[in-house]
């Protein structure tokens, strides 16, 4: 499995119901293929960044399909850095 970052462009205005739903639908989704593992909302520039692994990106791809709430602007595999790794 690989990491990906995932970068979303928030709209502007969405309801608590349309948020519910859109995550409920990405959930029903999630495979041993594609997992959302955690995001991370950047308000001052409307994007949500979300940290999957996946077989490949084809697989984000399949569990985000038809979530029109959060558009996918870009993936990104990505490796992780440990500061664990650096302390005396």
């Amino acid at each position: 499995m690989t990491t990906f970052i995932v970068i979303h462009r928030l709209p502007d205005v969405a309801t608590q119901d349309e948020v519910i739903a859109a995550g409920k639908t990405i959930s029903a989704r999630l495979s041993r293929d594609a997992r959302w593992q955690r995001g991370w909302i950047v308000p001052a520039d409307n994007r949500l960044l979300c940290e999957w692994e996946a077989s490949d990106a084809e697989a984000i791809q399949t569990a985000l399909e038809g979530v029109d709430l959060l558009p996918v602007e870009a993936i990104y595999p990505a490796g992780v850095i440990d500061p664990v790794w650096f302390a005396e």
